[in-house]
């Protein structure tokens, strides 16, 4: 570890983001300025320079295009062995001590908040350096238990239940990777495509209520970034939940969310989602649903082989479950076969 922060070198910090430090940063500074972690470099009070505050601020604001000046500027703090930042989002709070913590991905600008607070960082921080899997390879069960660690640590931040849920969906675990996703979608401020995931989890697994919950978040008035950020469009959360008219009776619910969507789509969309509207109101058969991407693998006559190929196409990573979901060709499979058992086959990373 490094020597103790001068009160001259955290000075420079304060009056250059205009506000005091955070208490506990401000602490863990005055008795270790930077150094190197177990799982990265803490960054260090004074000058502006690589491996400093500032440094890595006016690397941060380079790339989010943004003035140094913003006050709204991330703080950052460590620099984690991925190249991500950790960041004080000082926007989310007017006093210092209560500013959460961010993840800046290296390359991108989709920052999320990964801590509530410093404290949970550095609980974390210890929780992770005294398990077993420090110093071993990546595996999935090292990263399912990492998320684990990071939920029990911080039980309202959306990404720990995210890490699980990622982590168990490719363990093989579909329902316990639902809840998880559900959970990510409960907190606040959640993460918007987590209630995707979970919407397509709940129809595949024949989860009804977990579907209507999820959808009912994912139908909730949002700008077209908002829309972005949850990596779905109006219209195929529309064809999604067209999926469930023979198991929502009376259908008002499903109308509901059919209602909401509509207003938020595209103009071409919107003929489709009232089409959706129209079968779900008249108890009819809705429209074939449309494709996501390109259909990995062709229809095939005999539907043994046809399994075979799509388990293997599914291993591979080649289809996904929106592909499962919303691809007519592997709808047709779905008539023999439960594409949920899909979901069951461990995928390592």
């Amino acid at each position: 570890m490094a020597d103790p922060a001068s009160p001259a070198a955290l000075g420079e910090v304060e009056d250059a983001i205009v506000s005091p430090l955070p208490s506990d940063l401000r602490l863990l500074l005055s008795r270790w300025n930077g150094g190197r972690l177990p799982t990265g470099t803490l960054l260090r009070a004074g000058g502006a320079d690589a491996g400093s505050i500032l440094g890595a601020m006016q690397e941060l604001a380079r790339r989010l295009d943004r003035p140094t000046s913003d006050p709204e500027l991330p703080l950052p703090y460590f620099l984690a062995a991925d190249g991500a930042l950790l960041a004080f989002d000082r926007g989310a709070a007017p006093v210092a001590d209560t500013w959460p913590v961010l993840d800046c991905p290296p390359r991108a600008d989709d920052l999320r908040l990964v801590h509530r607070t410093f404290d949970g960082w550095c609980r974390l921080c210890l929780a992770e350096w005294t398990a077993p899997e420090l110093g071993q390879p990546f595996s999935l069960d090292g990263y399912l238990r990492a998320g684990q660690r990071h939920a029990e640590v911080e039980p309202d931040v959306a990404a720990a239940h995210a890490t699980v849920a990622h982590a168990l969906r490719r363990s093989g675990r579909p329902e316990a990777a639902l809840e998880s996703y559900m959970r990510a979608g409960r907190c606040v401020p959640p993460l918007p495509w987590c209630n995707w995931e979970a919407l397509k989890l709940a129809i595949l697994l024949g989860n009804v209520p977990a579907a209507l919950e999820a959808g009912r978040r994912l139908c909730t008035r949002a700008p077209r970034r908002g829309w972005a950020a949850r990596a779905v469009t109006p219209a195929q959360v529309a064809a999604a939940l067209g999926l469930l008219v023979a198991d929502v009776d009376p259908p008002e619910p499903l109308l509901g969310l059919l209602d909401q969507l509509v207003p938020q789509a595209e103009p071409d969309e919107q003929a489709e989602i009232g089409a959706i509207r129209r079968a779900v109101f008249n108890g009819e058969a809705v429209p074939p649903t449309r494709p996501m991407r390109a259909t990995a693998v062709p229809e095939q006559d005999d539907p043994d082989a046809f399994w075979t190929e799509l388990e293997r196409a599914f291993t591979a990573g080649k289809v996904r479950d929106e592909d499962l979901l919303l691809d007519p060709v592997y709808r047709t499979l779905a008539r023999k076969r439960l594409l949920s058992d899909l979901l069951r086959i461990r995928r390592e990373f």
